[in-house]
C-alpha cells in the first residue's frame, strides 16, 4: 500500500510581493505539502516593487532589485 501523501495543488494568479511571500512561508512551513503553480503575465521573475522606480530613474538594474531568481521557481 502506497502511504505517501499526495501533495495539493496550489495555483498563485499574479507574481507580486505579498503573494510570493506567502508561498516563502508555507514552503518554510510545508515544504512538501503543495504543488505549487504561479502565474503571472511580467516576464520577470518577482521583484521590489518599491524599488521601482530607482531602477526606472536608472540609479539600480532590475537584477538589483529581484527578491526570488528564476531558479526558485523551480
Amino acid at each position: 500500500m502506497d502511504m505517501r501523501v499526495r501533495k495539493q495543488k496550489l495555483v498563485m494568479i499574479g507574481n507580486g510581493m505579498a503573494g510570493v511571500r506567502t508561498l516563502e512561508e508555507l514552503i518554510k512551513v510545508a515544504p512538501e505539502l503543495y504543488d505549487i503553480s504561479v502565474f503571472g503575465a511580467e516576464p520577470h521573475p518577482n521583484y521590489n516593487r518599491i524599488l521601482l522606480s530607482p531602477v526606472l530613474a536608472g540609479e539600480q538594474t532590475l537584477d538589483e532589485i529581484v527578491l526570488n531568481s528564476w531558479d526558485w521557481y523551480n
